[in-house]
């Protein structure tokens, strides 16, 4: 059976010694052997301390000392190899009276990369909420609410909505932006190409946009594929994007749709819900540039009126073979009177009732705009 134990121990990864109460070495498996480059007989001549570096004896034999029945935690030492000096991770314990000392590098490397990439993901859903609007307009004339649940930690849902800076034209013009973009994925590459959409769109009225100028969603979509191209995104990447631009001036919503697949709902009242189409291809560099030309719609949108946008996870989510899709349209034409805020708290509590603990298979971003 002994045997067996040492066959064990010799064909996995990790390294093991198995010290006497006096701390001397009885057993050694060849992980450890190669690593140090002594052979079993060698170790076995000598203590455990006798292989440790100056430096890091007294730690070495406070962990001897010290060793019970309950595994330590994982501790680094340097010990003097054949031919240099090497380290290791270990942890100890004592069964049997004996003193169990077990390294293992391989999962010590994972943890640090874990523990670094945990870091990183922090950081990233940081930006990617930052990048999220702190708030939406919300004034006399009209009133912005959203909703927004990421699939994992990280989404690739992005949106905003604001009103367009047109300087010292502004009594003239009174026009809002507002877009949602859906990344394929949600993880933090998407997240990282989510947050790229936003910018660019920002871009847009850094650079392009002058006070005054007809304001197109179509310009400022071919704006972003321009950009997006010539980053040179990899193929697998999908970007849904839908362009709205809302002018009060004329009540008209002109809008420009990059494969949103969900028609955004404008909405009258009860018995008159229009579902805006012209969906065409999501933007992608495994699409040719050519293929990738939009053009703006327009649909009239006056005073008491709502529009919803929305990516496609909110009605495509499923709970007991369902798609919420049929469930929302109906609760829509229900609650079409409350403002957006209260719509979107609404149309929250019954999508949460509709899941049933079912967990959300892709990013929820929702915005409801309507005129006062």
């Amino acid at each position: 059976m002994m045997k067996i134990y040492e066959t064990i121990a010799d064909m996995i990864d990790d390294h093991i010694l198995v010290c006497d109460s006096n701390g001397q070495i009885v057993f050694s498996n060849k992980p450890v052997q190669s690593y140090l480059g002594y052979d079993a007989l060698e170790l076995e001549q000598k203590k455990f301390l006798d292989y440790i570096a100056d430096i890091h004896i007294n730690k070495a034999q406070s962990a001897i000392s010290s060793v019970s029945d309950i595994p330590s935690s994982w501790d680094e030492f340097l010990l003097k190899g054949k031919h240099g000096v090497f380290k290791l991770h270990f942890k100890f314990v004592k069964k049997d009276n004996l003193i169990y000392i077990y390294g293992n590098e391989k999962y010590i490397e994972f943890e640090r990369i874990k523990k670094k990439l945990d870091v990183e993901i922090t950081n990233a859903i940081k930006i990617h909420k930052r990048s999220l609007p702190m708030s939406l307009p919300d004034n006399e004339n009209i009133s912005f609410a959203s909703l927004y649940i990421p699939a994992e930690d990280l989404g690739g849902d992005i949106f905003d909505a604001f009103k367009v800076d047109n300087g010292l034209l502004n009594d003239f013009f009174e026009q809002y932006v507002c877009f949602i973009a859906d990344v394929s994925g949600h993880g933090l590459d998407s997240a990282m190409l989510a947050i790229f959409i936003k910018d660019t769109i920002g871009s847009f009225f850094r650079l392009k946009h002058t006070p005054g100028q007809l304001l197109s969603p179509k310009e400022i979509m071919d704006f972003f594929i321009e950009h997006y191209l010539k980053e040179g995104y990899p193929e697998e990447y999908l970007v849904c994007l839908l362009m709205a631009v809302i002018d009060l001036k004329t009540n008209e919503l002109t809008y420009c749709n990059a494969g949103l697949h969900i028609s955004p709902l404008l909405i009258k009242d009860k018995e008159n819900i229009t579902e805006l189409g012209n969906a065409n291809l999501p933007i992608s560099t495994a699409i040719g540039a050519q293929l990738l030309k939009y053009e703006d719609s327009t649909a009239h949108f006056s005073p008491g009126m709502t529009l919803l946008i929305m990516s496609d996870g909110l009605p495509e989510q499923m709970s007991h073979n369902e798609f919420y899709e049929g469930r929302l349209k109906k609760l829509v034409a229900e609650i079409h009177q409350l403002n957006p805020a209260q719509m979107v708290n609404k149309i929250h509590e019954d999508f949460i009732d509709f899941l049933s603990y079912e967990k959300t298979r892709d990013d929820i971003t929702l915005v409801a705009v309507k005129l006062l």
